[in-house]
């Protein structure tokens, strides 16, 4: 699914199917703020190197960024297990900054302290995607869509917050694929970007927290 010379860490298999995966309750979404402009051009990025298994595909978008709580009251768009997909229970924020510190290359301190503090809420998305694939934002405030063309979207994708350094030049960003796909796990990866001399985002690592149907480590 996700091309390109992404790095493939370490998976912490956590649940055994997608069914285990939860929808948090609409009236307890606390959505704040918005996304800024180079947070898109981030999450453009990661989904310019995603490559589908099968033609026409469609994805859908939730309109709301994850967050690092736990609970209906969290804000988040999606539960594992009670908790947001970027912090299954027991980890901590500590211990993906370990984790992901072991994974990438010199990854920034800046950039972490940013990433962590902006993803203890949730905030608003709109659709600034720009995908070569068909996709659609969803959401407690979208109005469904009714025509057949979405009847069997191929997957969901949750975004979390973005995290920069000062400078904008090195970016974090957890991506959660909620796959309807054979033989595609659903899986959440953290992932870490540069901006090169042409200020073009480009792939430093990926660390794979999850995927579906793996074994617990």
């Amino acid at each position: 699914m996700f091309g390109g010379t992404l790095l493939y860490l370490r998976s912490l298999g956590v649940l055994s199917a997608i069914a285990c995966l939860a929808i948090a309750s609409v009236q307890t979404a606390k959505e704040v703020g918005t996304a800024g402009k180079e947070d898109y051009a981030v999450y453009n990025a990661v989904l310019d190197q995603i490559q589908f298994p099968q033609a026409n595909a469609h994805a859908l978008i939730a309109n709301g960024t994850l967050n690092f709580k736990c609970g209906e009251d969290s804000g988040n768009p999606i539960l594992f297990n009670g908790c947001s997909a970027m912090i299954v229970r027991p980890d901590t924020p500590e211990k993906i900054r370990e984790l992901l510190n072991d994974g990438f290359d010199r990854m920034g301190a800046p950039t972490w302290n940013d990433f962590e503090r902006k993803n203890m809420e949730s905030v608003k998305l709109q659709d600034s995607f720009v995908t070569s694939w068909r996709h659609k934002l969803i959401g407690p405030d979208i109005r469904g869509d009714n025509s057949k063309e979405w009847d069997s979207p191929n997957c969901t994708f949750y975004f979390s917050s973005v995290g920069f350094n000062p400078e904008k030049t090195e970016a974090i960003v957890f991506i959660l694929l909620s796959s309807n796909m054979e033989n595609v796990p659903s899986s959440g990866d953290y992932f870490l970007y540069r901006l090169d001399s042409v200020k073009k985002w480009n792939p430093n690592g990926r660390v794979q927290y999850f995927a579906s149907g793996n074994d617990q480590n």
